[in-house]
């Protein structure tokens, strides 16, 4: 898990083995974050549960992640997949990836369109096409980044 001077990448709730915070309360914020989702009838989405969805889908754990293009950012369902050799993640460096992915979604308040994305996507899935060269599933996400936003990333994550 990537730590600075306080801070922690880790979604609300989630914990890593060997984080000293695992013991500690929810932070005021937490508690806030979790207030006012409920209260806007958005629920939290979590790095298991983008797993499990690639999971009921495809058969496959595959590997998610933004990539903003532009003014617009993407929900994208690479073609690499946890349960292959090559894959260059382990699996707590991937739940760590589709958590941060998670986080951002719940954030932006577009996980249920990722949701819906999934489940109207091809039932091939992601992979390589007929000459060499490799597909992923791209999902436009409804997220405003002009703005003081514009300069918060480039790429993808």
């Amino acid at each position: 898990m990537i730590k600075t001077e306080g801070c922690s990448l880790a979604p609300a709730g989630v914990t890593y083995p060997g984080d000293d915070s695992a013991d500690e309360e929810p932070s005021e914020l937490d508690k806030a974050r979790d207030q006012l989702n409920r209260l806007m009838g958005t629920s939290r989405l979590t790095g298991s549960a983008l797993q499990q969805l690639s999971l009921d889908k495809w058969g496959r754990s595959y590997d998610m992640r933004l990539c903003k293009r532009g003014k617009k950012v993407y929900f994208q369902v690479m073609w690499k997949f946890l349960e292959q050799q090559s894959f260059p993640l382990t699996e707590d460096e991937y739940l760590q990836q589709l958590d941060a992915v998670a986080e951002y979604l719940t954030m932006w308040g577009v996980a249920g369109m990722v949701q819906a994305g999934i489940s109207a996507a091809s039932s091939r899935g992601p992979g390589f096409t007929g000459g060499g060269g490799a597909c992923a599933i791209s999902i436009p996400l409804d997220v405003d980044m002009t703005g003081a936003r514009s300069g918060e990333w480039d790429g993808c994550i």
